[in-house]
């Protein structure tokens, strides 16, 4: 049984792509009409690819993510395009991708993450101001980065600032420089 979801994935995949784009605005070429599977397959791939400024976003708005979102949720859809864009972009490691997310929580949290991968303090600076009670600051980004890399330049970087976290405590450079110290949870991710 574990095998039919990405099975039906595919099934879906390829019968979009055999009969048309995924909204990219570009049409095959009228000699492609009588090519074989495989080559339609390809060439619309190519296509897609070429026509695609957002690649990203636009596979989470696709037809193929929406159907595969229905078959896995048992006829609904989970309203998750944020955390779909959220995903690709920190494995691509690509913040511009960070700013087709619409709520903030999951925006914010894809700067952080990024930057942590990456393990980067300046990304933090990138963090955008929302109203999300949920969202995370800059504050959070650094103390992320530092935390999880072992990074006291992204300590350092918190300045003055300090913010308490229910389950964290007090986030502060002196804070977080004693938790490198004491190596608590170094090299786990604090989101």
């Amino acid at each position: 049984m574990k095998i039919l979801p990405p099975l039906l994935l595919l099934l879906l995949v390829l019968a979009v792509l055999a009969t048309g784009t995924i909204e990219s605005g570009m049409r095959p070429p009228s000699d492609m009409k009588n090519a074989g599977i495989v080559d339609r397959i390809i060439a619309e791939l190519n296509w897609e690819i070429n026509g695609l400024t957002r690649p990203f976003a636009t596979a989470c708005n696709s037809p193929v993510f929406s159907g595969y979102e229905l078959l896995m949720s048992s006829g609904e859809s989970s309203k998750d395009l944020d955390h779909c864009i959220q995903f690709v972009a920190v494995q691509a490691g690509d913040t511009a991708q960070c700013e087709g997310i619409e709520r903030g929580a999951p925006r914010t949290k894809c700067y952080c993450l990024i930057a942590s991968k990456k393990n980067d303090p300046a990304i933090c600076d990138q963090v955008p101001a929302t109203d999300d009670m949920q969202a995370y600051l800059k504050i959070d980004c650094l103390w992320e980065v530092a935390i999880k890399n072992n990074n006291p330049a992204a300590c350092d970087a918190m300045g003055n600032e300090k913010i308490s976290r229910m389950f964290i405590g007090e986030m502060s450079r002196q804070t977080c420089r004693q938790r490198l110290a004491s190596g608590q949870g170094v090299g786990e991710s604090t989101l």
